[in-house]
């Protein structure tokens, strides 16, 4: 075996582990030990190359890339069905660009002496599919690939791919500079993917953070509002003993329309301060109060149970995204709804906070990575609200988990506090 030949072989198995890892984005979460996945693709490239050395068949290389593909999947955390669809789904895939390949390239225009480029032009196809599988089928945590970016990376693997044909029908280009060639290609292409991959992440998280920010700044405003009108609360209940000197007064000497006049300022008063929710805890009491009066503005039926500790453990920073998100997420529900309501329970039980909210809804609920999909108009800009929700809660031992039947949205919360 001359040394051209190795080094084909472990540049081709090398680069079709790496594509079998990003598949793994669309069947997989990121997660799963990492010393087992380490040792899963190591195992993956070593059985692979010692095959094609030493045993090279046709069915051997089979088993050694069915063996390396199960090793891979099983060191992810996942069901068996998701792992066997892994598998035979690159299996299949493969196949079928061997089939291809033998019947509109080799065949054609023959292949003597050209089974190294033949091996590397294969594996650019599997990139191509790869990033198709990933761009239709991925749910990578709600990391989606901007269509900006995707059509970026698939011309210039078109490119690719188009310029290795006609490098190939110029039968002039020698065998190994061929292969030279369409391996610098599919490296190329491969390391694009990754740099986009981890653009796309960090302009996200960028925007993520934004949103964060500026929710964390809206709400800091609201509560601020929030402790106005409650202080004005205690005020109004302060200077209760002069107002009722005042209307003993006014009753005394018969002024029957001063006296209603009086009443109807004091009602006034008392209807801007009016607390839907008092159950001792300021920083929780202060963020579903606000929320909350908002659907009453609205005209959506309120319904409103909260048995908590003054005292919890859990930050007013914390208790702003949970709540504040999900109940701006059920009043947004509620648009065009007749009859519109939410249900607001929230228990403290052996030191676990139990949290069940619940709207009308009467459209279908569509998931994407565990969460439903944003039906705001601007995807990129919304759809964080949920997301933040479920970063707060990964700080804690929590569940998150939500349920639609019977014309009704529900999300309920389990946390260890």
């Amino acid at each position: 075996m001359t040394f051209e030949r190795i080094m084909v072989i472990l540049f081709t198995k090398v680069a079709q582990t790496v594509i079998a890892e990003r598949f793994t984005h669309t069947f997989f979460d990121n997660d799963g030990n990492r010393a087992r996945k380490i040792f899963a693709y190591s195992f993956s490239v070593f059985i692979a190359i010692f095959v094609n050395l030493f045993f090279y068949k046709p069915i051997f290389n089979f088993l050694s890339i069915f063996l390396g593909l199960s090793a891979i999947a099983l060191s992810y955390n996942g069901t068996i069905k998701r792992k066997c669809i892994f598998v035979f789904y690159i299996l299949a895939v493969s196949c079928i660009i061997d089939l291809v390949v033998s019947a509109f390239l080799i065949k054609p225009f023959g292949y003597d002496g050209y089974s190294a480029f033949v091996s590397i032009f294969a594996l650019l196809l599997l990139h191509a599919a790869q990033l198709f599988t990933e761009k239709f089928f991925g749910n990578n945590l709600g990391i989606e690939l901007n269509n900006r970016y995707w059509l970026f990376i698939i011309a210039s693997l078109l490119v690719c791919i188009i310029s290795s044909i006609v490098i190939f029908m110029d039968k002039t280009v020698s065998s190994f500079s061929l292969s030279l060639v369409c391996g610098a290609f599919l490296l190329i292409n491969i390391i694009i993917s990754y740099l986009m991959d981890d653009l796309v992440k960090s302009s996200q998280k960028a925007l993520e953070n934004q949103a964060l920010r500026d929710q964390v700044s809206s709400y800091e405003r609201e509560i601020m509002l929030q402790s106005e009108n409650m202080e004005a609360l205690r005020s109004f209940r302060h200077d209760m003993k002069r107002h009722f000197a005042e209307i003993s007064v006014l009753a005394s000497t018969g002024e029957i329309e001063q006296i209603k006049n009086y009443v109807s300022a004091m009602e006034n008063n008392l209807v801007e301060s009016r607390r839907l929710v008092d159950s001792g805890n300021t920083a929780l009491d202060t963020v579903l109060n606000y929320m909350l009066q908002r659907a009453v503005d609205k005209k959506i039926q309120v319904n409103v149970k909260v048995v908590v500790p003054c005292n919890l453990n859990l930050s007013a920073y914390d208790m702003n995204i949970i709540f504040g998100n999900l109940l701006e997420n059920a009043i947004e529900a509620q648009k065009d709804v007749k009859n519109p309501s939410i249900d607001l329970e929230i228990n403290y039980l052996m030191d676990s906070l139990v949290v069940e909210i619940s709207n009308r809804c009467l459209q279908k609920v569509i998931f994407k990575g565990g969460l439903p999909v944003t039906t705001k108009q601007s995807v990129r800009e919304h759809g964080y609200g949920l997301k933040n929700v479920r970063k707060v809660l990964d700080k804690y031992i929590s569940t998150l988990d939500f349920e639609c039947s019977d014309e009704r949205f529900t999300v309920k919360i389990l946390m260890k506090i």
